[in-house]
This record gives structure tokens, sequence and C-alpha cells, in this order.
């Protein structure tokens, strides 16, 4: 085999390789004159070895390194194209041009065609067209070396890479596979090519594959998926794809190339982490609805705590109450007995005994009725609970303060719900809540206004069943649960935010002095609480206030 003719120093200018003195030229001539005459043309810028016969020419080439061989194809031990033949067989990488005494184009095809540089017609050639023929066949001989080093390495590294790759015709059948994908399949290459994805995989994968190809050709693009990859007898595999389509020298799509490695490990990592992060959104939804569970439970704690304390302030009020109302009674008969007796004397005959006698005798009503309002305050009693008509004892109800209403101008409006469930009340007391919102609310419109009394059937959501702060209600109300609600609405002042929360404490009212004991809404709440239901104000927009009242209906 030859040593390499690259020049060492890099690559060869056109006009160094038959310039230089270091090239080194085999001439096989058997013609003496022609052997003067070529050796004339190359002067001393070759070293030059002249052999007379093709076996001494061949030995010649496998003893000593050559650059190029001039040929002549009629010598002594052989004659015509088996001349070049027999030594190219045998020094394949030498460039080989060929001479010949005669013009003849079928045989110098022939030559060029077989591997030969080119074709020298002996009585055609001068110095320059030697030169250059030299040169070219030179070069051409390093381009195609290299070129079959380069294929040699690209094909040993397809071979060798760690992926799976292969290439199909436009029928999808196998042109070629790597030797990583024929250890994939447990095949060799010749029981691959010409077989197709469904000799080898599941029906279902195989045609998806082969529809990925068959989008590949028909677009002319590349095609990048990840996809799931079982092979024969394995387990399932995650694996990248890059598919692209191949052409042919007139640039027609003829098939497809693929390659294809495994991703699995990175396809379960991000599975995992996506799970993680899903549980880990779990977990935090979980922690908030906990928290937010712990936030309600502390709230139903904190109110439950006010409730006990409203309680216990109550309580301590209504037996400070009962002490006061008794100590204050006797005192105030004497009182009545008092007035009783001057209004029967010459006193209350004329001025000013009898103005002194009736504003003596309002301030007892007063306070009688203060002390009657602490007595029912401290000692409510028991309910009477019977089935009753809401709607009638609202009416009957309005008609009691009818003559208070039409003096303050006040207009009443009913939008009262007809066929309601029967109310479970002690209708006296019920009615004396009733009176006391009324009286309230026309207290409310000085000049005058609209007072409506509304009357429905309701389902409690969870955030109505929860009782009001401070309530002493023996029985809860459920989500669910079906209610009387009556709203009683005015157009009035309405009651100053900063005072709502306060509406129920005991001697607490907004009205003028004198105008109120500050004890109606106190035992009106007593009274509702009886009942086991609520009651409840809030202003209403743009002006005005509303008294919700929830009762109980008849139990079944």
């Amino acid at each position: 085999m030859n040593a390499d003719t690259s020049n060492p120093t890099g690559p060869a200018s056109p006009e160094s390789p038959a310039r230089s003195a270091s090239t080194r030229v085999l001439v096989i001539e058997d013609s003496p004159a022609d052997a003067l005459f070529i050796e004339a043309l190359l002067g001393d810028k070759f070293k030059v070895t002249q052999v007379p016969d093709l076996g001494r020419g061949i030995a010649a080439a496998a003893q000593s390194p050559f650059d190029l061989a001039l040929l002549d194809l009629f010598l002594p031990d052989s004659r015509g194209l088996d001349t070049f033949a027999q030594f190219q067989a045998l020094h394949p990488e030498l460039p080989i041009l060929v001479m010949s005494g005669l013009d003849d184009e079928r045989v110098a095809e022939a030559a060029v065609h077989n591997g030969a540089q080119d074709y020298l017609v002996k009585g055609q050639m001068d110095e320059v067209l030697l030169h250059r023929a030299m040169r070219y066949a030179i070069e051409r001989k390093r381009v195609e070396r290299a070129l079959r080093d380069s294929e040699a390495f690209y094909q040993s590294l397809v071979e060798n890479l760690p992926q799976f790759i292969y290439r199909k015709d436009a029928q999808s059948r196998f042109t070629f596979a790597n030797r990583r994908f024929c250890t994939l399949l447990g095949k060799t290459l010749p029981e691959i090519v010409g077989r197709t994805d469904c000799d080898f995989f599941p029906a279902e994968l195989a045609a998806k594959y082969q529809a990925d190809d068959e989008r590949v050709m028909a677009s002319g693009k590349l095609f990048e998926t990840v996809e799931e990859h079982t092979p024969p007898g394995g387990e399932k595999e995650h694996v990248q794809v890059v598919k692209s389509p191949v052409f042919d020298e007139h640039g027609r799509i003829i098939g497809t190339q693929g390659i294809f490695w495994d991703v699995t490990a990175r396809v379960r990592g991000e599975e995992k982490l996506r799970k993680a992060h899903a549980d880990l959104a779990r977990s935090r939804e979980d922690l908030l609805r906990t928290l937010a569970d712990l936030q309600r439970s502390h709230n139903r704690l904190k109110e439950a705590q006010l409730q006990i304390i409203e309680m216990e302030k109550m309580q301590s009020i209504g037996q400070m109450a009962a002490g006061i109302a008794h100590e204050v009674k006797n005192p105030l008969a004497v009182i009545r007995m008092g007035i009783d007796f001057l209004n029967e004397s010459p006193v209350a005959a004329g001025e000013p005994g009898a103005t002194v006698l009736k504003d003596m005798n309002d301030a007892l009503h007063r306070a009688d009725g203060i002390i009657m309002g602490l007595l029912d305050f401290s000692t409510p009693g028991k309910a009477d609970l019977r089935p009753g008509d809401l709607n009638t004892l609202l009416r009957s109800s309005l008609n009691l303060v009818k003559h208070e209403l039409k003096a303050g101008h006040i207009e009443v409006v009913t939008e009262f719900c007809e066929n309601l469930p029967a109310a479970l009340v002690d209708a006296g007391k019920i009615k004396q809540v009733f009176v006391n919102a009324l009286t309230n609310a026309a207290h409310a419109m000085p000049d005058g206004g609209t007072l409506t009394l509304r009357t429905y059937l309701k389902k409690l959501t969870p955030e109505e069943a929860r009782p009001s702060p401070g309530a002493r209600q023996t029985h809860e109300f459920r989500a669910g649960e079906r209610v009387l609600m009556t709203e009683i609405d005015d157009t009035g002042t309405g009651v100053p935010d900063d005072k709502l929360s306060r509406v129920f404490e005991p001697f607490y009212t907004t009205k003028a002095a004198g105008k109120g004991t500050g004890l109606g809404l106190t035992v009106s709440r007593k009274i509702v609480e009886l009942h086991e239901g609520g009651i409840r104000i809030h202003n209403l927009d743009p002006r005005g206030a509303r008294v919700t009242i929830t009762l109980r209906t008849e139990r079944t």
C-alpha cells in the first residue's frame, strides 16, 4: 500500500504537485523513444522511475511509494485495458494516467470509467498538457481518498452512536439501521431491511410510526416528538424522535430517516416533578382549608365567649333590675295613693294645683312603665307556645298602634305571603314584640314616611342560621331549616352605624330624654329568644332601618 501523497505542510496549490521535485512518478513504458520523450517533458522537476513492462511496474509500486503512475496500455506482458485493470487492482490508491498511441474515444471512456484519472494520447502530449493532467490526477485522487475517509468515518460514527438510527423508503420499508437499532430489535440488519414497523411493533404503534413517516414525506419538513416505545419483549419507555425526509439527487423525497434516543428517565422525572407540584398544591389547599376551619372555629368560640359574657352581664343586670323594681315599687304605690287623695281635695279644683297633679300623675305612669319593663326584663317567665297565624298577629298589632301611625302621617304597606304554615308563638308576648317594633319605626319617622310589613317562608343558609352575638337561644337554627320571616321596614333616620351593636342593651336608647326607657328592644329580644327565634336590626340604603324577626313553624 502506498504512503499518503498529500503535502505535509497543508493543502497543495493547483501548481504545486507538478512543480515540486519531491513528486515521485512511476513511468511504465516499454518504448525507449516514448520513455525519453516523457522524461524530457517531465524534466528535472520530478523524481522519475521508469520500467519497461507491467510486472516490473507492479513490483516497483509495491517496493517504493509513488505519487503518480504513467501507464502505457500496450506492454510486452500485457495489452489494452487489461493492463490498467491489473495494475489498479493491486494499487487502487495510486493515481493512474493511462497513455496510448491510439486516439480511441471508446477505450478512453472505458479507462476513465474504470478508474483512470485521464487518458493521454502520446502524439498529442506536450509539457503543459502533461503537467496539468498530472496535477489534476493527484488532486482528484486526494479528494477521493478524503471523501472515502469521510464516508468511512461517518459510517463508523453512525454505527456506534448511542441513538437509534434508521432509514426507510417511500413505502416505510427499512433500508438501513445502525448497530444500536439492530440491538434494540434483537435482529440483524438483513433481518430488518425490507421489513416494516408492522413486523416488529404492535399494530397501534406501527400505524402511528407509519403515519408520522407519511406526514414527513407530505410536508418535506422535520418532525420531532416524544412518544412511547415498546421494543419486542421489553418494557414501555419514552423516546425523543426526530424524523426528516430523504431526498434523491433530483431533490425528490424518496423516504425518511429517523433518529431517536431514550428519554424515559427525563419523562419519569418530569412526571414525578408534576406529581410533586400537584401534591404540594393539594397540601397547600388542605392547609388553607384547615386554617379556614380553624379560623371559623376560633370565630365561633369567640362568639360563644361573647355570648356567655353577654348572658352573664344580662343576668347580673336582670338581678339588679329586679331588686330595683321591687324596692321602687312600694314608694311609687305610696305616691299614687297621695296623688289620688289630692285629686279629691280642693287643691285639684283650680290652678296651679291641677296642673301640678297632672304632671305628677304623668311622671308616675312613666315610672310605673319603667318598673314594669324592669320586671319583664328580669323575669320574662315562660312562653305559652301555640300555633298561630303570623299575618293575623301582625294585623292585630297594627290595630293597636293605628292611631299613632295616622297621627304621624305614616303610610302602611303590607306584603304578606298567603298560605303560610302556622307559627309556634305565645300570641300575647309576640304581639308585644311587634307593637314595640312598630312604635320604634313610627318614632323614627317624625315627619311621616312609609312603614312596610313583609312576611315569607325561607330556607336558612349557614350564615343566616348563626345566632346574633349576645343571644341566649336554647335552640340554634339549622342550615336548610324552613322558618317564618317578618320584616318591618321604615323610611326614617335609621340607627347610627356605631350604635347598631348596642341597640339591645338594657337602658340604651337613641330617643330623646323622656321618650323611651331603653328596655323595649331588650325585652323584645328576650321574648323572641323564649320562642327559640331571632331578631336583628340593620340600616337600609339609602335611608331607614329594618327589623327582621325569625320564628319557627308549628312542629309536626
